[in-house]
C-alpha cells in the first residue's frame, strides 16, 4: 500500500478536519474551508502517503461523509520515479550544489568513506523483496536524494542498519533478514549472526571519540530512529514466529573515493 485518497462529500457539517503529521510538522485539511470558497457544492479530496500519521477531529454537527481509497503500487519497474511528488527545484539544486562542493574539496573525506542519508518515509515490504529494488518505490524527498546522487555519478545503495545492542553502533547489511539463524538460549547473539551474513559494524550516533570500533558514516541527512531495525524474530522455547510484512526505513549509502581519485 502506497497511500490513501480521501474524498469528502459536500454534506453540511462542522468539525471533522483531517490532521496530518510528519517529521514534527503538522497540516490541517478542512473541507469546509474549501467549500466556502466555491459558488456551488463540490467534492474535496486529499492524498497522502501511508506512513503519514493522520487523525480526524471530532465532528461537532451535521454529517461528514467520505470515501477512502487505498492506493497500491502495481509494478514500479514499469514507471520508475512515477511515485514522487513534484520536486522543489530550489531544494534539489541546493542539494546538488552542496554535494558537488563537498566532493570537489580535497579536505572532505581525503581518504574516502561513506556518505549516509537517513530516509524519512516508511516502506512496506515482504522478505522476498530485494532491498535495492525499493529504489523504484522511493517517495518524495527520498526519491529526489537518490536521483541527485545518480546525477552526480555516485552510486547510491539502500542498506538496512540493525540494532547491535549499543547506543552508538549498528550493523549494516544490504538486505532484510527474517531469521539470521541464531539461538539466544545457547548464548548465540543476533549481532554475531548478522555479521556472519556479511554485516558491517558502523557508527550511527555520537561524535567520533577515541578508537573507532566500526566504519564511520558521514551523515548528510541525519540518521533517525526509523532507520534502525530490531530483531523481528521472536522465540519462546523452540517456537518461532515472525511478521511476514514489515514497514522499514532503510538508509541510503554512497561510497566516496579518496580525494586523489575523485578530483
Amino acid at each position: 500500500m502506497l497511500g490513501s485518497l480521501v474524498v469528502v462529500y459536500p454534506t453540511p457539517h462542522e468539525g471533522g478536519e483531517l490532521v496530518l503529521r510528519h517529521k514534527g510538522h503538522e497540516w490541517k485539511f478542512d473541507a469546509n474551508d474549501l467549500a466556502s470558497s466555491r459558488s456551488s457544492p463540490s467534492l474535496a479530496y486529499i492524498a497522502f502517503y501511508s506512513d503519514i500519521e493522520h487523525e480526524v477531529l471530532k465532528v461537532t454537527s451535521g454529517h461528514r461523509v467520505t470515501v477512502t481509497y487505498s492506493l497500491h503500487l502495481v509494478d514500479p519497474a514499469l514507471r520508475p520515479g512515477a511515485l514522487t511528488v513534484a520536486p522543489n527545484l530550489k531544494d534539489i539544486s541546493n542539494l546538488q550544489t552542496t554535494l558537488r562542493g563537498l566532493l570537489e574539496s580535497p579536505e572532505f573525506l581525503p581518504y574516502g568513506g561513506m556518505l549516509g542519508f537517513g530516509i524519512t518515509h516508511l516502506y512496506p515490504i515482504t522478505f522476498e523483496t530485494e532491498l535495492q529494488e525499493m529504489a523504484n518505490c522511493l517517495k518524495g524527498e527520498d526519491a529526489h536524494i537518490y536521483r541527485t546522487c545518480q546525477e552526480l555519478q555516485l552510486q547510491p545503495s539502500l542498506q538496512m542498519i540493525y540494532e547491535d545492542g549499543s547506543e552508538e553502533y549498528g550493523i549494516m547489511l544490504d538486505r532484510i533478514v527474517e531469521d539470521p539463524g541464531y539461538d539466544f538460549r545457547f548464548g548465540e547473539r543476533y549481532q554475531d549472526a548478522l555479521m556472519g551474513l556479511g554485516g558491517v559494524s558502523v557508527k550511527v550516533y555520537g561524535d567520533v571519540e577515541g578508537e573507532l570500533e566500526g566504519e564511520l558514516i558521514t551523515w548528510i541527512s541525519p540518521f533517525n530512529e526509523r532507520n534502525l531495525l530490531q530483531d523481528i524474530s521472536m522465540g519462546d522455547f523452540g517456537k518461532w514466529c515472525s511478521a511476514k510484512h514489515i514497514d522499514c526505513s532503510p538508509c541510503m549509502i554512497v561510497r566516496v573515493a579518496a580525494a586523489d581519485d575523485r578530483l
